[in-house]
Formats: structure tokens, sequence, C-alpha cells
């Protein structure tokens, strides 16, 4: 069996907390919606990744990984394809500052796999 697309129900149950608990703590009327979004039917919001690592106390990507590896790759992707484009043309003082941020960036990479590309 595969890693789950998000723990919020994992995290959930073990603390004993209710889909209405849960509902209510997020500032939702129904439900409905924590049930989505435990089974990855509704999109993650940054207030509910926010709010997941108050109430449980670790960090969002923990419990949403999937949702922050597809946006990393997405963007490493686009850093790359926008570095490639700056290296084509002079060298200004801007298009260095601007090669030097992506770099920096890319540094940063925190998936480890995406490191060794």
């Amino acid at each position: 069996m595969g890693r789950l697309p998000n723990y919020l129900r994992t995290q959930r149950r073990r603390w004993h907390l209710t889909q209405e608990e849960l509902a209510f703590l997020f500032g939702y009327f129904d439900q409905s919606i924590i049930a989505k979004l435990e089974h990855d039917e509704r999109t993650i919001t940054l207030a509910v990744a926010h709010m997941c690592g108050l109430l449980f106390g670790i960090e969002p990507r923990e419990i949403f990984p999937f949702l922050f590896d597809n946006i990393e790759a997405r963007a490493i992707e686009r850093m790359d394809e926008l570095r490639d484009k700056l290296l084509q043309g002079q060298p200004t003082h801007k298009r260095l500052a601007k090669l030097a941020l992506l770099q920096e960036a890319l540094n940063r990479r925190t998936t480890p796999a995406e490191q060794e590309l």
C-alpha cells in the first residue's frame, strides 16, 4: 500500500476528534468538508494546513506530504525553466540577481530525491 495523499484522518482519529469537531475548529459548518479533505476530494487551503500545524503540533508538510511534494515539483520546474531562459541572455545586474535568487531557491529544495537532480 502506497503513501496516503494526506494524514488528516490519521491525526483526527489519533486525538479522537469527530469530523464535526474538526469542522468546527476549522470554521466550517458542515462535517462533509472534513470527509472531502480526508479523501483528497477537496483542495487543502493554506488556512487548513496552518490550522493543522497549530492544532496537531506538527508541520503541515507531514500531514499533507503529497500536496507539498506536488507544489514543490511544479515550482522547481518553473524555476528551472526561468533559469534556463535567463541564461540565454546577456549577464546584466538584474539578470544575475534573478539567477542568484533562483539558484538559492533551488538549493533549498526539501525533497531529497529532487536534491539529487
